[in-house]
This record gives C-alpha cells, sequence and structure tokens, in this order.
C-alpha cells in the first residue's frame, strides 16, 4: 500500500509539472484548491498535498496563506530551438502512463531532435481544458483519449484531421470493427491504439483457498452464483463480511454489460423484461443474496478486488494492466461471461485525435505510424499486457481461451459494442446515470427504476 501512494502522488507532481514546464499553468497563476485536485485527479488528500509538498521543495510552487497555491511568479522556463510535438493526453489514463514512454522512447530513436511534450489534464471537462490550452498558444498536434471522450465530440469532425491517410499501411491489420467504430461523415476522426472488451476477471488465489473451482468454458450464471457465495466470507469472526465474491461497479460502462447478455436494447426500446431481469439479478446480488460489494461510478478502481477483499470483478485489459502497474500481488485471470444467453459486452478504447489546427502534423502522422508499428505493439502487449488493435499480435500474445473468452476471437467481436454505440445520445447516458442513484443504494426498486429509464431516458 505505501508503494501505491507514492505512486499516485509522484505522478499528480509529475503532471502538475509538466503543465508548468509546458506553459499550462504560467508564472503567478493560481493551481485548482486542494479539494478540486481530488476531484479532478480522483486521488485522497493526502496524495494531493504530498504532490504539493514535492512541487513546493523544487521551487516549482508558492503557497500563499489563506489565497490558496500559485506557480512560483520567479520560475523561468529555458526557450529550446529545436521542434516540439505537443500531446495532450487525459488523465487518469493507465495507457498514457504505462504504454506512452514506450512509444514516444521509439519516436524519439528515429526522431532525436524532436521534443515530445505530454501534457495530462482531467478527464472531468477535458474539452474545456483543450480549448483553454490552445487559447493560451498551446495548441497539442495529438491528443490521447478514452472513447467516453470522442463521444462528447458528436457533429465535430470537421475538427480533427482524417486518420486514414497517415494510416492506410496498418489499418489492414487492425480489426474492422474498431476501424469502423470512429467515423464521423466518412472521416476517421480517431485511431483506437489499446482496446478492451468488459470482461469477468477473478482472483485464482482466492479460488483455490476456498476450494472454488475455477470457471470454465461453459460457466453458467448458477455456477457463478454458487462460486461467489462460497467467496463471501467474514474472515476474521467479527461478524461483518468482509470479503465478497463480486466487486461491482456501477458505473454505465460496465453494469450494462448484464443487461446486453440479456438481450436488451438501450436505444429506445420498450423491451422491459430484460432490463427488469437484469436490475433484479443485481440487486440480489448486492442485496438480498449479498455476495457482491459496490464501487462508486466516481471512482476509477474496484479497490476490493485490487487488496483481494473481492473474488471477482467486471473489468478491462486496459484497467487491469494499471493495477498490475501497481504491483498487484496475484495474476487475475479471465472467465467467460456468465450473465445471458446472448454473448455480448462492451468495448472500451484508448485513441489518438489529431486536431485540424495541428502545428505539426507531419510529425503526428509520424508518431501514430510508431505507435502502431507491429514491433511497438508487440512490445507494449509484452511489457504491459494491453491488449493491441492488430488482431496478430493479440493471437501471437495470447491463448486461444483467453481471446475467446474476451469474446474478440473469430465474429465475437461484432457483438460487443461503445458507449457511444449503446446509447442514442450523451445526454441520455448522463440522466441515467443520474436517474439510478436511489437504485444503487437499494432505496428504489428494479421495477421503478425500469419504468425510469424506459419512459423518461430512452423515450
Amino acid at each position: 500500500m505505501k508503494r501505491d501512494s507514492q505512486f499516485r502522488y509522484s505522478q499528480l507532481a509529475n503532471i502538475l509539472r509538466e503543465q508548468i514546464l509546458s506553459g499550462y499553468l504560467r508564472p503567478g497563476q493560481y493551481l485548482m484548491s486542494e479539494h478540486e485536485l481530488c476531484k479532478h485527479y480522483d486521488m485522497s488528500r493526502t496524495s494531493v498535498r504530498k504532490s504539493l509538498e514535492q512541487l513546493l521543495k523544487d521551487n516549482f510552487i508558492v503557497k500563499k496563506a489563506g489565497q490558496g497555491t500559485i506557480v512560483s511568479p520567479d520560475l523561468v522556463i529555458p526557450a529550446t530551438q529545436r521542434k516540439t510535438l505537443r500531446i495532450v493526453a487525459i488523465s487518469p489514463s493507465h495507457f498514457a502512463d504505462i504504454a506512452m514512454p514506450i512509444i514516444i522512447d521509439r519516436f524519439q530513436q528515429s526522431h532525436p531532435n524532436v521534443d515530445v511534450k505530454l501534457l495530462s489534464l482531467p478527464a472531468h471537462d477535458f474539452w474545456a481544458s483543450i480549448r483553454k490550452s490552445s487559447e493560451m498558444g498551446l495548441q497539442p498536434d495529438i491528443i490521447l483519449v478514452s472513447d467516453r471522450q470522442i463521444m462528447e465530440t458528436e457533429g465535430e469532425a470537421e475538427t480533427f484531421y482524417d486518420l486514414r491517410e497517415p494510416l492506410k499501411d496498418y489499418l489492414p491489420a487492425m480489426y474492422p470493427r474498431l476501424v469502423t467504430a470512429f467515423r464521423r461523415d466518412d472521416t476517421m476522426i480517431a485511431a483506437p491504439v489499446t482496446f478492451s472488451t468488459v470482461y469477468l476477471a477473478y482472483n485464482p488465489n482466492l479460488f483455490d483457498t476456498y476450494n472454488v473451482a475455477h470457471p470454465g468454458p461453459h460457466w453458467t450464471q448458477e455456477d457463478f452464483i454458487h462460486a461467489a457465495q462460497k467467496l463471501t466470507v467474514d474472515t476474521d469472526g467479527d461478524g461483518i463480511v468482509d470479503q465478497y465474491g463480486l466487486s461491482l461497479h456501477s458505473s454505465s460502462n460496465r453494469w450494462p454489460v448484464l443487461a446486453l447478455q440479456n438481450g436488451f436494447n438501450f436505444k429506445g426500446t420498450s423491451q422491459k423484461e430484460p432490463l427488469m431481469a437484469t436490475l433484479t439479478f443485481i440487486h440480489d446480488l448486492l442485496y438480498r443474496l449479498r455476495i457482491a460489494t459496490l464501487t462508486s461510478q466516481y471512482h476509477a478502481t474496484s479497490e476490493a478486488f485490487i487488496h483481494e477483499k473481492a473474488g471477482m470483478v467486471l473489468t478491462t485489459s486496459i484497467e487491469l494492466a494499471g493495477w498490475r502497474n501497481e504491483n498487484l500481488g496475484f495474476e487475475p485471470q479471465v472467465a467467460p461471461l456468465p450473465f445471458g444467453n446472448v454473448k455480448a459486452t462492451l468495448l472500451l478504447a484508448n485513441a489518438f485525435m489529431v486536431p485540424a489546427a495541428c502545428n505539426e502534423l507531419e510529425l503526428a502522422g509520424q508518431f501514430l505510424q510508431t505507435a502502431f508499428n507491429p514491433d511497438v505493439q508487440d512490445l507494449i502487449g509484452r511489457t504491459s499486457q494491453f491488449l493491441s488493435v492488430l488482431k496478430s499480435i493479440n493471437e501471437k500474445l495470447w491463448d486461444a481461451d483467453i481471446l475467446q473468452s474476451l469474446h474478440i476471437v473469430n465474429d465475437a467481436i461484432v457483438n460487443s459494442y461503445f458507449q457511444h454505440e449503446v446509447f442514442a445520445d450523451w445526454s441520455n447516458l448522463e440522466e441515467m446515470e443520474a436517474e439510478m442513484g436511489l437504485y444503487w443504494a437499494g432505496l428504489e426498486s428494479a421495477s421503478s427504476v425500469a419504468e425510469a429509464i424506459l419512459n423518461k431516458i430512452l423515450a
């Protein structure tokens, strides 16, 4: 736990330092408050304070009593004659933290006179921060985002460069499903550099400890419930259950997998039964059988699974790579999704976008070509276990059974969907998340919230 905490506050200190060195935060300018930094970067107040202490020690910031923290007015940023490629990434981002240094290092081997500046901005209000950066004269050449940020750009295809031309040599090797997912008006506005389905991961150590059979290819919902029941334990005998079968996330990029597997269509469907079955099953897990613990949508990770307090979790290879980077104490395994008769799930991705106002278009194209080079994709997969967007790389690095459980072999990936494909529009998704607050607390029935979703949100 101590190392995890050190990693988090050092990470934020590096993000703020780069914002200062890049000019995004200028001498004399106020930083966000500690409360705002906690919210925007999903960190504890302790980690935020340690980050600021580190920057204060290095003379990057000055604290003004009763007013806040400012960038040191005396700080001098040296000028350079070298070319600069500016990349802005969302934060937090496991891919930016783990894989981007690999890509940048490989790019600079062939472009030694180019400085790559990676600036991380909070995912919350990300595009507002991009606009602010551009207004200050810090126009990004490349943007690294998740599919959720891409969803927010609906109707703005003309503001991004069409990536089909610079990536023409790599597109045929990618999963066609990924290539077509981010086209707008016949323009490929984003190119996924890694992706993942949402799948079920489990802790084999806990399964062995409690004599639970490991999931097999024909694992059923009844098998899943039985396993979760055996894994739900009061480990210290104090009368309080402190280990659960499942860590369940209330985020809209997790639980809808259960609805998809039950055959529910979120785009204006009038079918209540599949949604009711899904919401009732979730309440069963949480409040009737009490074999699952809940992680709020406002927290980025499943602490219960990470700290071996839950035997299973719905997750992605992107999230899992981040957990491994923080010294996860066991090696998670992949289990087939057992929640319904429809073999469907959600997709998530990290993707590059190139703004139409990019100042270094040729360099940006060359950087993307580096990122999608098979050797680089292979290295990222081997060292961090991110899934590659190149089908051949995954087939080389992963066993066929694992790829089958991930729903990415043969035509299975066709039945996997990004959020912007599942929900009719962005406002529908936000309204649904707001509507379900009482439901997640067990204070509103499955029937009631199903009616609300159908009548108010999906109509």
